[in-house]
């Protein structure tokens, strides 16, 4: 397992956790779209689709084309083109997660790096 490059996302940096990735077999690009693709459907549907509390007022946004790398947004439904208060970034062919913006340093914060620290390392489940 490759430790996640520093520095660690706020959240899980926040939380006090630690990650890390097995970064999967292909292309440098293909590796951070693949983790950024099952981030973004953990995030989906354990965040959003379950109307968790938490995040019942953002909306998930995904921008698999992102320039620096993949990334998903968790913006405030009320103003969905303003500022997100959550991004996170797959960058360095998969082998890095930044994360960044308001909620990273919420209350939430310990919540957002556990949940990212399982699905980096392959979990599936929702907390």
């Amino acid at each position: 397992m490759k430790p996640v490059s520093r520095p660690l996302c706020q959240a899980l940096a926040a939380a006090g956790l630690a990650a890390s990735l097995a970064a999967p077999a292909g292309a440098a690009d293909d590796k951070s779209y693949n983790l950024a693709t099952r981030l973004g459907a953990s995030i989906e549907k354990c965040w959003i689709a379950s109307k968790d509390p938490a995040f019942a007022s953002y909306i998930y946004s995904p921008e698999p084309n992102a320039t620096g790398g993949p990334r998903i947004l968790l913006v405030p439904r009320k103003t969905p083109t303003g500022a997100p208060s959550l991004v996170v970034q797959v960058t360095e062919g998969g082998n890095h997660v930044s994360v960044f913006g308001a909620l990273a340093t919420s209350a939430a914060a310990p919540r957002i790096g556990a949940d990212l620290k399982r699905w980096i390392n392959g979990g599936e489940g929702c907390s």
